[in-house]
């Protein structure tokens, strides 16, 4: 019923563009760069809503800016020397980040492993080991960089979200329209991206059902811990509604060329 009513066949042709990708807030030369771009903006991919005004578009839109000025402002022995401050200078933001020193800390580790790893300081050159495989590019990533490993504990069973190495194998994706570099064989293993928003669209449009003690947490703003089980729950359960809002769209549209894939 939700996506007869809200995903139609009718209206993902006539009104929705699900592949589409953001070419002008994005740093999108096609070359090695682009993919050193997209890791330092994927590092840095979380914590938005404490500042107010911060967006995602901020962090890509102006680390744009200043490589177009200065492309050595992300190279890997710039990004292992990476301070709080230096991070606002990239990202022109006028007031400390949320989590400003986490962020900072999060591109040395990138910086400092692509210097350590056999990549060469280069993050293209990890894309290039994957051989074009999606599933394994996340797997180099989450090896190799501990801060892409969104991971935790439910119920004495440990669960892998992987959020933002998924993220970033789907941005290149985007950016290179699945050519090149970023070209992946099995892109469609990759998952929708458990965030703290989409649940937000699914609530609403009532995929998602929270509890009373939970939906009154949220409307007073109260922070689910990471890692809490409410926390994983929510991501959880977004994976999967994604997963079967999309099975519904495979079972009951007839072009299925319209049908998406969950990172889309």
């Amino acid at each position: 019923a939700l996506v007869a009513g809200e995903l139609s066949e009718a209206r993902v042709r006539d009104e929705l563009d699900l592949s589409k990708w953001d070419d002008t807030g994005h740093l999108t030369q096609g070359d090695d760069l682009t993919v050193q771009y997209l890791f330092v903006v994927d590092a840095v991919n979380f914590c938005f809503w404490p500042d107010g005004t911060l967006e995602y578009e901020h962090i890509s839109g102006n680390l744009k800016a200043s490589v177009e000025a200065d492309p050595e402002c992300i190279s890997s022995r710039r990004l292992s020397e990476m301070t709080g401050e230096r991070l606002r200078s990239l990202l022109s933001w006028p007031r400390p980040l949320p989590q400003e020193e986490e962020r900072a800390r999060l591109l040395r580790e990138v910086g400092s492993a692509l210097l350590t790893t056999p990549f060469d300081g280069q993050a293209a050159e990890m894309v290039r080991r994957a051989g074009h495989s999606a599933a394994d590019l996340v797997r180099l990533i989450t090896c190799h960089f501990p801060g892409f490993r969104d991971a935790c504990v439910y119920k004495g069973h440990q669960v892998f979200l992987y959020k933002r190495a998924q993220i970033l194998v789907g941005d290149i994706y985007g950016a290179f329209k699945g050519q090149g570099l970023g070209k992946f064989d099995d892109i469609s293993e990759l998952t929708m991206f458990a965030d703290y928003r989409v649940p937000v669209t699914l609530l609403e449009m009532n995929v998602l059902e929270y509890t009373d003690d939970l939906a009154k947490k949220i409307l007073a703003k109260k922070v689910l811990e990471p890692g809490s089980p409410e926390e994983v729950e929510i991501r959880a359960c977004t994976v999967q509604a994604v997963e079967m809002i999309m099975a519904e769209m495979r079972r009951t549209f007839t072009d299925q060329s319209l049908v998406p894939r969950s990172i889309e």
